[in-house]
Parts: structure tokens; C-alpha cells; sequence
């Protein structure tokens, strides 16, 4: 905990201090979401606009 005094208030730091591991770990795992989310929906816009690339998946025995 933090304290620090300017001439007229006391502000008392209550927030937990994080480690950088811990930030870089959250932050990795939130943008892999991100841009797993971002190419599934490119993915996904590339089949509804692309008949070649819907046949080609369809072929494969894949179906979005």
C-alpha cells in the first residue's frame, strides 16, 4: 500500500501491483482471443462472397 500526502488530501494506493509475467500472460492470452476471433470472421466472409473457396472447403467435407 501507497500513501501520499499533497498539502490538502491523503491518497491511499489500495490496487494490487501486478508483475510484468503477469500482465505480458493476460495480454497474450486476450489478443490470441482477438485475432482467433478476427480470422474466423475473415474466414467466414471470405466463404459467403468466394464460390470457388465455398466449393473447395465443401469438397474437403468441411461445412462452416
Amino acid at each position: 500500500m501507497t500513501i501520499s500526502r499533497s498539502r490538502r488530501s491523503l491518497f491511499v494506493d489500495t490496487k494490487q501491483n501486478f508483475n510484468k509475467k503477469q500482465v505480458f500472460i493476460f495480454g497474450s492470452i486476450f489478443a490470441s482471443g482477438c485475432l482467433s476471433g478476427a480470422f474466423l470472421i475473415a474466414l467466414y466472409i471470405e466463404y459467403l462472397h468466394n464460390p470457388a473457396f465455398h466449393s473447395f472447403v465443401q469438397a474437403k467435407g468441411i461445412f462452416l
